[in-house]
C-alpha cells in the first residue's frame, strides 16, 4: 500500500512540474538570468549606416539585483543564424547625431527599475531564424528566444 501511494504521489509531481512548463515562466518571451529579466517586446529590420539589413530587437529590461547594472553587463548574449554568429552593427538615432539605437544597453538601471534597450546586430539573410541565447557570466543559467524574420516583413 505504501508503494501505491509513493507511486501515486511521485505521478503528481512530475505532473506538476510539467504543469508548470518545467519551472520556465508562462510568458515565452519573458527572460530570466538571475536578477535580471528581459521582455522581449518585438523586433524590425532596418538598413544600418552601411545598407546592410540589420535586426533591431527591442527589450524591458529589469534589475532586481540590489546594485545599479547595465543591460550590457549583467546578461551575456549571442544572437546567431544558421548556426552563424552575428556581427554586432551601428545604427544611429538620426543622420545629424553620434547617437546610437543601442545606447541604453550600457546605461545602468537602478535596483528595481526597468529600461528599454534596443540590440542591433546585421543578419545574413531575411529568412532564416534568428536565435538570441541569454545567460549569466559563468553560462550557469540560459534562456534562449527566436525570432521568425518572416514574420516582421
Amino acid at each position: 500500500m505504501k508503494k501505491i501511494i509513493a507511486l501515486i504521489l511521485t505521478a503528481i509531481m512530475v505532473f506538476s512540474f510539467a504543469a508548470c512548463n518545467g519551472g520556465k515562466d508562462e510568458d515565452p518571451n519573458l527572460i530570466k538570468i538571475g536578477d535580471y529579466q528581459d521582455l522581449y517586446k518585438g523586433s524590425e529590420i532596418v538598413k544600418d549606416s552601411d545598407g546592410n539589413d540589420t535586426l533591431v530587437a527591442t527589450y524591458d529590461y529589469t534589475n532586481n539585483s540590489k546594485e545599479a547594472q547595465s543591460f550590457e553587463w549583467s546578461i551575456f548574449y549571442t544572437l546567431t543564424q544558421g548556426g552563424t554568429e552575428l556581427e554586432y552593427t551601428t545604427i544611429f538615432v538620426s543622420e545629424d547625431s553620434y547617437d546610437t539605437l543601442d545606447e541604453s544597453t550600457r546605461q545602468d538601471v537602478a535596483p528595481g527599475e526597468s529600461l528599454e534597450v534596443k540590440m542591433t546586430y546585421k543578419l545574413n539573410d531575411l529568412t532564416t531564424p534568428v536565435e538570441i541565447k541569454f545567460s549569466d557570466l559563468l553560462e550557469s543559467e540560459t534562456d534562449s528566444l527566436t525570432i521568425d524574420l518572416t514574420s516582421l516583413k
